[in-house]
């Protein structure tokens, strides 16, 4: 199953502050590993800095592992939406059966 991860933090709590750099580039670091060792596809990850915002496009058929996997800074730091989503030619061919 597809997801789209909206996280969105403060300026306070921006990730590029120097007080938070070091966590953040840990959690970036190992963000491929983590993602590995959970069993999810990264599609996507993407930053507006200007918003403070985090996109993420994952897949896996296990929900609890994209909580597992937004641990940390990512969770401490971030308002977060994780919506299931379909791609429109799915939606489509069940729409219009």
């Amino acid at each position: 199953m597809m997801f789209v991860a909206t996280l969105i933090h403060t300026p306070e709590l921006c990730h590029a502050r120097k007080e938070f750099s070091d966590e953040t580039k840990l959690w970036l670091d190992g963000m491929n590993d983590s993602a590995k060792k959970l069993g999810i596809k990264i599609h996507g990850a993407y930053s507006c800095p200007t918003e403070h915002v985090f996109y993420f496009v994952l897949e896996t058929d296990d929900f609890k592992s994209i909580t597992a996997f937004f641990s940390g800074i990512m969770l401490t730091h971030n308002n977060g939406h994780i919506s299931p989503v379909n791609s429109l030619k799915v939606s489509a061919d069940i729409l219009l059966k």
